[in-house]
């Protein structure tokens, strides 16, 4: 897994330099900040993925294949149902939303722009149901074969796009993102069939299996991760959104740019802490405490070596930029790239915590302090941007990655210890 995604990130590097030289600076922006928002189709799912992932996980621990196998019949069948529900709804509500407005692209043709954002949309909400292999993958404990499928989505959209811009010479923002969009829903489908023919038949969703009832059993614990998943919106994608329109769509770059540099190293630890998720499901279920604990003092270990590396790619990452996106890079200040490995430092410390966390299903506190952060988080972020520009947006980005790095200690030592109590243990 680990290697596979570092491959997938660096296709993701490519893919910056490559976009932001074919397209004009607004198209990229308007780009990012589309994707940004589409990307809260995800919400929809009400939790359903990250609930399967951890009642799948609980059946499998004590070989339960049958229930296993409801479960996933009943994700798929609700999650379809509410698919073909966000289609329809989205279609009709259309016509009514100024989207030139939205993501500030006046000098796009309003047809063209209103083109792209139906195919973004659409290829977002079927991908919002095929994700959830992915929960399946990662419940059987095997999560290399999700970074495989991801890898390959990648690859094909990228050198699509590649070709398309090299050898045919296309540079408009409309083909460029239908390929990005549609291309890796295609290799996930095929995947998808893929698996449950000949890796794992015995969980393939079948419409007899599906439970009414199961639905109750997902979402006991994976409405918790849906209110979760709307903070983690609210905290994390909204900054091109507020970014656009507070500053403008050359910071939207710059900070993108910088984001993507330095979120590499959360990303890279992130994929080391995945699997952990449903191996402390399962490590719990079995009351294995002790195991939680020593993998969590591995985790640290590990953090602290990815803080000696941050602390490199932060002194050196002018002249890494200038390598990377090319001699015509933009300008990226110093205290942009500084405060975002801040933030990614605190990421890493909470990831170190919060995937054992979200395994165990301890979830309350989570939702409690998240929440209080989301409500503070977008009119701080504008205030403190329209006074201090792009670094006061950030300082509201790491004051949310301390306070989470925090909670998330404290909960996990509690559990470990034995001494969680009332909302501690809920």
């Amino acid at each position: 897994m680990f290697i596979v995604k570092f491959l997938s990130m660096g296709i993701s590097f490519l893919y910056m330099p490559l976009l932001l030289h074919s397209l004009e600076t607004e198209q990229y922006a308007v780009w990012l900040t589309l994707t940004s928002i589409v990307s809260w189709i995800t919400l929809f799912d009400i939790g359903l993925g990250n609930g399967l992932r951890n009642k799948l996980a609980e059946s499998l621990a004590i070989n339960d294949y049958d229930r296993g196998k409801q479960y996933i019949s009943t994700a798929y069948g609700v999650l379809s149902f509410l698919s073909a529900f966000l289609i329809l709804t989205f279609l009709f509500a259309f016509n009514f939303i100024p989207w030139n407005n939205i993501l500030n692209a006046q000098s796009i043709p309003i047809k063209e722009l209103d083109l792209l954002v139906i195919i973004v949309f659409i290829s977002f909400i079927i991908n919002f149901t095929l994700s959830l292999i992915n929960s399946i993958l990662y419940a059987l404990q095997i999560p290399g074969i999700a970074a495989i499928i991801s890898f390959i989505g990648q690859f094909v959209s990228f050198g699509i796009v590649l070709l398309s811009v090299k050898i045919f010479g296309i540079t408009e923002l409309l083909p460029l993102g239908a390929i990005i969009s549609f291309t890796p829903v295609f290799v996930l489908f095929i995947s998808t069939i893929i698996i449950f023919k000949f890796i794992s038949p015995q969980l393939a969703p079948s419409r007899k299996f599906f439970n009414r009832n199961k639905i109750r059993d997902i979402l006991s614990i994976g409405i918790k991760f849906f209110f979760i998943q709307i903070i983690t919106i609210v905290l994390f994608q909204t900054n091109n959104l507020i970014i656009t329109h507070v500053i403008d769509n050359s910071a939207v770059v710059e900070y993108n740019i910088a984001y993507k540099y330095t979120y590499i190293l959360v990303t890279l630890f992130t994929i080391i802490c995945m699997p952990m998720w449903s191996a402390a499901t399962d490590a719990y279920t079995k009351g294995e405490i002790e195991w939680i604990s020593k993998t969590r003092r591995k985790l640290y270990y590990l953090f602290a070596l990815f803080v000696f590396v941050g602390i490199i790619m932060l002194v050196f990452s002018s002249s890494m930029y200038k390598l990377w996106i090319g001699a015509d890079c933009p300008q990226i200040e110093f205290s942009t790239t500084a405060m975002l490995m801040l933030y990614s430092i605190f990421m890493m410390f909470y990831a170190a915590n919060g995937y054992i966390l979200n395994g165990i299903g301890k979830l309350n506190i989570q939702i409690i302090f998240t929440s209080i952060l989301a409500l503070l988080y977008v009119p701080m972020a504008s205030i403190l941007g329209g006074i201090y520009g792009l670094s006061g947006i950030l300082a509201a980005l790491c004051f949310n990655g301390i306070s989470n790095s925090i909670w998330s200690y404290i909960q996990l030592n509690k559990i470990i210890k034995g001494r969680a109590y009332g909302i501690w243990n809920k």
